[in-house]
């Protein structure tokens, strides 16, 4: 049985051999894979270097013809999304050039005759395909789960998965993801996505490193300049889709899983391949296709990419553009080699499949690999096999005619100017032709005329050509019901008005209709993409497994348990059932909807106060530049969270102490001690509260979390995290209950002045206020009979003496005044 190989070590005597010792991998290009020199950018030994060879060989020349087809329509559809829609492909010259209608081989005469064709390229393939765009390219969206939700650690090994895709997601750039994506299905037809480790310090920066020397590299004071040393740049998770140009499969197979091989090509830069490949630096050059690829697959690549109208001309930029091919092989392939020891030594050396990568026709690097560790295939409409039709493919014809349609009018008004007969015995010809035209210029004429002619009558002109009412209806129909129809894309879809229908419901009908036609294409891509994050959770459980500790790693704030991410402990799947995407306004009239429902059902009312809810609100009505109360509390709430999470309760000293003096004081006084309070109450949030906070909103986005599955799991996860954080929920619920209890005394003060100037004695009656003669004393009555000109004196003494000597008889009341006749 042949054992397995050492690949041969690096000849550190070819090719640039201080490269690898002033750069790292991946810090002056991006590096898939291992980032070591050596680990698989190493040599085998020749014998299977060429067996590789033949076997990329091979796989280029399965389904020649069918490939051949496939890439001229993708580069047809390519080329009018670039707005070159005068462009076919020369089967004499084995080129991309144009003519002068995009549906003819007719070149155009060399012999210049005056009489150049128009063409407008008025471009709805283009602007239908905008339209696809903005519908498919909405979020993709997935989710994490436990495969046993029944387990207990479900909830565990579903935030460590979901962790991760987070992660993933901040590094890609999804927004281009998909429009790329979308655009791909417009003009292509099937999308592949690629998942792998790239590490790149361009894309993804370095590790920081203290500098040990005050001396920049490069920079000299006087002397040799310091000498180069590596930097260690960062890696990461990466997505990117091809389109069919660039993706090669088995076109009659399937499915991906009866995939035997696959194949990626595309153009870089030969200094790029030599920066990847130092050891291979002078092997390598540019302007060769890979092993056994068909020349028209590169000449359309660089036609399309280019995208210069000379495109037969592009001999001098396409040397310096060496094509980097990467085939993938299923164990199965190798039953193609016919030597069984080459045989058993490939089945020994990549048992899971090999990939096998080459520059031009020079081989560079190979690995055990899998291709279903890191390709999704995703087809925007289904079909048979693997060249299932493009998303523009129904539209291309309408292309065409409408390019017809307007060439024909265009030339109709710009060439269809009457010719002139006149005659020549009339007029001088040739005496017109040596005059210079102009306003009120004067013309000869050969003869006078008769008494009876007229000067316009030796004048003739041909008839005014003229385009039909159906012609120009027709074309109108081009532009609006025609392509309307076939694709299914309205204008109601991307919200604008529809003059056939102008209800909001049937607008809404409307856009529910287009969207569902995009939809089949968006809900193949949300499949798909949920396919590519969990082969990109996967491998980035393998390659950060060197930067763990006790089998974990830190994301963020969040800590990760690697062994949570295994295959078969979680899986990720698309959220939702949704049949189509719904876009930002449909979102925002939703919520308008159901605001509108509060009256009705007054419980919905609180799901729009909760601070979760709040800060989703706030993304959805656009309003992140705004303050909007409790959404920014939630999310400051949820920021702290994590450092709870991370840190342990301090203890509360003046707790310790208060329990201490009360023990001391019961001891002192003969009574039993009081019972010890809870362990917790000894303990305090290693986070105080601000002054400013808004507790209300704080609060009540650490209790929605406290039942939350992701609460529940971090109670039985982390116990010392929970409870620091269920102590600083404790303050700001003691601070909560302050304020509440300044609010309900505030509002009890004027009940309580009440009811205290109900109980007070009256008051002494204020001379103002009205008195009755008999309650007044003997000097007032005196004074008040005075004011009336009434002399009381005389009464005034009887009673005072009547009161004196009448053995304490009340006495009579004095008798009213009368007043003084004038």
């Amino acid at each position: 049985m042949p054992q397995i190989t050492k690949p041969e070590k690096i000849d550190p005597t070819k090719g640039m051999p201080e490269y690898t010792e002033k750069f790292a991998a991946g810090e002056t290009s991006a590096a898939e894979g291992n980032t070591e020199w050596g680990i698989n950018r190493e040599r085998i030994p020749t014998r299977y270097q060429e067996e590789f060879r033949s076997m990329a060989r091979k796989v280029a020349m399965r389904d020649m013809f069918a490939r051949i087809e496939e890439v001229k329509n993708s580069a047809v559809r390519r080329f009018a999304w670039r707005n070159m829609l005068d462009v076919v492909f020369s089967e004499d010259q084995a080129v991309w050039t144009q003519i002068g209608a995009p549906q003819g081989p007719q070149l155009k005469h060399q012999e210049d005759t005056g009489d150049e064709e128009l063409h407008y390229p008025f471009n709805i393939f283009q602007q239908f395909g905008r339209e696809h765009i903005a519908i498919v390219a909405e979020p993709w969206k997935i989710r994490m789960e436990a495969t046993d939700p029944s387990s207990p650690d479900a909830l565990r090994v579903a935030q460590a998965a979901d962790a991760m895709r987070e992660n993933i997601e901040a590094k890609n750039e999804l927004k281009q993801l998909r429009v790329d994506a979308a655009r791909l299905s417009w003009t292509d037809g099937r999308v592949s996505l690629y998942s792998r480790w790239v590490t790149d310090g361009a894309r993804f920066g370095y590790e920081e490193e203290g500098q040990e020397e005050e001396t920049p590299e490069g920079v000299g004071e006087g002397g040799d300049p310091p000498k180069k040393k590596p930097r260690e740049p960062k890696g990461g998770e990466l997505i990117t889709p091809y389109g069919v140009l660039e993706c090669k499969v088995p076109i009659n197979m399937r499915s991906s899983s009866d995939f035997m091989w696959r194949q990626l090509s595309y153009e870089i830069d030969l200094t790029s391949a030599k920066s990847m490949y130092p050891w291979l630096a002078d092997s390598l050059q540019g302007g060769e296709p890979g092993p056994g690829e068909y020349n028209f697959d590169r000449t359309t690549r660089l036609a399309v990419t280019q995208g210069i109208r000379l495109i037969t001309e592009s001999g001098d930029t396409t040397k310096s553009l060496p094509t980097w091919q990467r085939t993938w092989f299923r164990p199965s392939f190798f039953a193609e080699i016919e030597d069984d020891d080459v045989r058993g030594w490939f089945q020994d050396n990549y048992p899971n499949g090999g990939m096998v990568a080459f520059v031009g026709d020079t081989y560079c690097e190979s690995r055990d690999e899998s291709m279903d560790d890191h390709w999704k295939e995703v087809h925007p409409l289904p079909g048979d096999g693997q060249a299932t039709p493009a998303c523009g493919e129904i539209i291309m014809p309408v292309q065409y005619a409408v390019l017809d349609m307007v060439d024909l009018a265009m030339e109709t008004f710009m060439k269809g100017i009457p010719a002139i007969y006149c005659n020549k015995d009339m007029v001088d010809l040739q005496a017109i032709s040596k005059q210079k035209a102009g306003p009120g210029a004067h013309y000869s004429s050969k003869q006078g005329l008769e008494p009876d002619q007229k000067m316009q009558d030796s004048f003739w002109p041909e008839p005014i050509p003229e385009l039909s009412q159906s012609a120009m209806g027709f074309l109108e129909q081009l532009f609006t019901i025609v392509p309307q129809s076939l694709t299914g894309l309205s204008s109601a879809a991307l919200g604008m008005a529809s003059p056939d229908n102008q209800t909001k419901g049937g607008i809404q009908l409307l856009q529910a209709a287009s969207k569902g036609q995009s939809g089949v294409a968006w809900g193949a891509f949300r499949e798909g993409y949920a396919g590519s994050m969990a082969q990109c959770v996967r491998i980035g459980a393998y390659f950060r497994a060197a930067e763990a500790e006790d089998g974990k790693i830190k994301l963020g704030n969040v800590e990760i348990d690697l062994e949570d991410l295994f295959p078969g402990n979680w899986a990720c799947k698309p959220d939702g059932d949704e049949s189509y995407p719904n876009t930002h306004a449909e979102r925002h009239e939703a919520i308008k909807e159901l605001k509108a429902d509060v009256a009705a059902m007054p419980a919905l009312g609180q799901m729009f106060s909760a601070p979760k809810n709040l800060a989703l609100l706030k993304d959805d009505y656009g309003l992140t530049d705004y303050e909007v109360e409790g959404a920014s509390s939630y999310e400051k709430q949820m920021s702290e969270l994590q450092q709870l999470l991370a840190e342990t309760p301090v203890p509360n000293v003046q707790a310790k102490q208060a329990y201490a003096t009360a023990v001391l004081q019961a001891a002192a006084t003969g009574q039993p001690p009081p019972p010890p309070p809870p362990p917790e109450a000894f303990l305090q949030s290693s986070i105080q509260p601000g002054k400013y906070d808004r507790d209300e909103f704080e609060l009540a986005a650490l209790v929605d979390w406290f039942n939350d599955p992701e609460g529940i799991q971090a109670a039985r996860d982390n116990p010392e995290g929970y409870m620091n954080a269920v102590l600083h929920a404790d303050l700001h619920q003691a601070k909560v209950d302050q304020k509440q209890a300044k609010q309900q005394q505030a509002a009890l003060l004027p009940q309580i002045a009440l009811e205290k100037a109900k109980h007070a004695p009256a008051p002494p009656k204020s001379p103002s206020e009205s008195i009755q003669f008999k309650d007044l004393g003997p000097s007032g009555q005196l004074q008040l009979g005075k004011q009336a000109g009434l002399d009381l004196t005389a009464d005034v003494a009887a009673h005072i003496t009547e009161d004196t000597l009448g053995g304490g008889q009340p006495p009579k009341p004095a008798a009213k005044p009368q007043p003084r006749p004038q």
